[in-house]
């Protein structure tokens, strides 16, 4: 091999050591320039200063004012009592309509009632002219499966004290004159009275002294 292709060979070498130093020089990580030194102080005034990022559900972000924090809590609170209202509000509302459908619910009963009880005045009417008649054990049944569900007897005693939401009044009588009763009083029960779970279904039909 001639003088001249060792030349040649011996520069390409050269230039191929060249290029990779370069490269690995240029990979190779640089020493980081230290940041300068801050105040403690400077710190503080500085993130006084910055507003305060407000993060949302959708990802979006909006710097508000350090200022307008307590704003927000308030209106964060407002909406809070507001909820906290509507929700007592529905709960009483709930409780109102629970009480309209028991009443409205009673009220439909009761006049089930009324008319059972009529078959009860002719089962009663039935027994005074015969107290052997078969309806005896019907009566009896019937008294007992309405008293089971909330139907009671409203038969005053003599002398007991005249309630006109109980009694009817019917007959009157003036008092004897060595009454000792202030006001007027049952004399007698003329037809017996009921009540359905705490109503009054029908009042007592009696005779009033006093």
């Amino acid at each position: 091999m001639s003088e001249v292709e060792d030349s040649a060979i011996d520069a390409m070498v050269d230039e191929v050591m060249e290029g990779r130093e370069a490269k690995e020089a240029a990979a190779a990580p640089q020493p980081s320039t230290p940041a300068p030194e801050v105040e403690v102080d400077d710190v503080a005034e500085a993130d006084a200063a910055d507003p305060v990022t407000i993060g949302f559900a959708d990802g979006a972000e909006e710097a508000a004012p350090a200022d307008d924090v307590e704003t927000l809590r308030a209106e964060r609170d407002g909406f809070l009592a507001d909820s906290q209202r509507l929700a007592a509000d529905f709960a009483n509302y709930r409780k109102q309509s629970d009480k309209r459908v028991a009443d409205a619910a009673a009220a439909q009963s009761a006049g089930l009632v009324r008319d059972l009880i009529l078959v009860l005045d002719a089962c009663d009417a039935a027994l005074v002219q015969d107290t052997e008649s078969a309806v005896g054990p019907i009566r009896s049944q019937l008294i007992t499966e309405l008293t089971k569900n909330g139907l009671e007897l409203l038969a005053p005693t003599a002398d007991e004290a005249f309630d006109p939401e109980q009694h009817e009044a019917v007959m009157h009588e003036p008092a004897p004159d060595d009454s000792e009763h202030d006001g007027p009083v049952i004399g007698e029960v003329l037809r017996a009275g009921y009540t359905w779970k705490g109503r009054v279904v029908r009042p007592a039909m009696v005779k009033v002294v006093g």
